[in-house]
């Protein structure tokens, strides 16, 4: 193969920038990702067969039936889904580059949260304003060619102004497995059917959420049970968690947004610390900064398990 000359090497790092760029950006602004950019986040979703061979290299049933990602991806986007954002983990082995874990996001257009105001302009005369979505319900691929994961499909809700998600406990719609015998339009169909109804309910919750006020002591509880779910040893419980975690800081707002002894508000600025690492936290003698999550499993596991504890307090 023929070595690039300097122009031509300039030329592909330009190329890759901009397509880089433009990925970046439509991922932001909520904007469908064709192939090509879908290709370039996640590749290992193109794979598109398994021979015998590889079936065997990697230990799997002979009764093991590929199914590539992409024909769920365009299943999906025939019941008027897109893809908005996609991921691979990093395979941990030679072995398993090309069959690793990923995650493609989807949204439906017709699903995007308009905030609704009714804003008083003169002395008893309102009117309603509609500002743009700052809440997106999405739908959560997740799969790997191994033989490890089969489909998964989770709901969930996408939150603009911290780029966070609040993602569904499984518990709420269901059946969200989807193995690989067996793989069906119809199945597929018949999930997203209830993930839609699902959502009408979650909805529901999050406005729940909104209008419910705590008080400094239920604020505390909620910040020592999040604290909880990063710091999962036997010794750790809500008496202790706050001589190790920094509850504070988990609790601190990081924008205007988010202040206040609203649920929501403080659900958000939670999550946000313990998804992103911001507090500090004490091991043996030393203070350390919290770790970002990186991992879309974990993340996807605290955020389930976050909303739940809201849901809770907002019932």
């Amino acid at each position: 193969m023929p070595e690039l000359n300097n122009t031509e090497f300039d030329l592909n790092v330009r190329i890759q920038k901009q397509l880089h760029d433009n990925v970046q950006e439509k991922i932001k602004n909520h904007e469908p990702l064709n192939d090509d950019e879908i290709k370039y986040l996640c590749p290992v979703a193109f794979k598109r067969r398994m021979v015998k061979s590889e079936i065997a290299k990697l230990g799997l049933s002979k009764h093991y039936s590929f199914v590539p990602t992409m024909k769920v991806v365009d299943d999906l986007r025939a019941l008027g889904y897109e893809v908005v954002d996609a991921k691979q983990v990093k395979a941990r082995k030679k072995s398993t580059n090309g069959y690793q874990k990923h995650m493609i996001t989807f949204e439906h257009p017709d699903y995007k949260v308009d905030q609704v105001k009714e804003v008083e302009i003169a002395d008893g005369v309102t009117e309603t304003q509609v500002h743009k979505p700052t809440e997106y319900p999405q739908i959560l691929l997740t799969n790997s060619h191994d033989g490890g994961n089969a489909f998964t499909l989770s709901a969930g809700i996408f939150r603009l102004v911290c780029s966070n998600g609040l993602v569904i406990k499984s518990e709420d719609y269901g059946s969200s497995r989807l193995v690989h015998k067996g793989y069906s339009f119809e199945a597929v169909q018949q999930l997203v059917q209830e993930f839609e109804g699902t959502i009408s309910e979650v909805l529901t919750k999050i406005t729940a959420m909104k209008r419910k006020q705590l008080t400094d002591a239920q604020i505390l509880q909620f910040a020592k049970q999040a604290a909880l779910l990063r710091f999962k040893a036997a010794s750790y419980n809500e008496n202790n968690i706050a001589d190790v975690v920094d509850i504070d800081e988990i609790l601190e707002a990081t924008r205007p947004e988010d202040a206040g002894n609203g649920l929501y508000e403080v659900y958000n600025r939670v999550q946000e610390s313990l998804i992103n690492g911001n507090y500090h936290y004490k091991l043996g003698t030393k203070h350390r900064k919290g770790r970002t999550i990186k991992s879309f499993k974990q993340n996807i596991d605290v955020n389930k398990k976050l909303s739940e504890l809201a849901f809770e307090l907002a019932a």
